[in-house]
């Protein structure tokens, strides 16, 4: 007789189990949120590659993008040697002159986006510069196309 009620409690239990996992997957894909698509990849406008300085490493690309707020420079898979004050700048030119200040460097690596002003003529600055605006060192320059 016991080994009918042990026999009797074990399949109860089983059937326990079950009917709790099916709850539980059940809950489960209901409480995750609906897969979305990615957002699309802007297409850069302009790109180029950084170059290095004597004595500085420096790697990543930059892209001009244009986002719903205006244009921005993108530098993308970036790194920099680090320095005190640097600047993103778009330039004339591979040195600082005739530049306009895009900001403090967010960053000696990773992903960054600078707004370029509205109404400024690209055409005018076909250079990123990154440099230390404290000590007047470049420390790379991009060349965009």
């Amino acid at each position: 007789m016991k080994i009918i009620a042990c026999f009797f409690c074990a399949v109860i239990g089983l059937a326990a189990c079950t009917k709790e996992s099916d709850a539980l997957r059940t809950a489960i894909q209901n409480s995750n949120p609906p897969v979305t698509a990615p957002l699309p990849v802007q297409p850069a406008l302009k790109r180029g590659v950084f170059y290095p300085t004597s004595g500085i490493q420096v790697m990543g690309v930059v892209k001009i993008i244009q986002q719903s707020a205006g244009l921005q420079v993108q530098l993308d898979s970036f790194s920099v040697s680090p320095g005190p004050d640097l600047k993103v700048y778009l330039s004339s030119a591979a040195m600082p002159g005739n530049h306009l200040n895009l900001g403090n460097l967010q960053s000696n690596t990773g992903t960054q986006y600078y707004n370029i002003p509205a109404g400024t003529n690209l055409s005018a600055y076909p250079f990123v510069l990154i440099h230390c605006q404290q000590y007047n060192h470049l420390f790379g320059y991009a060349s965009l196309q």
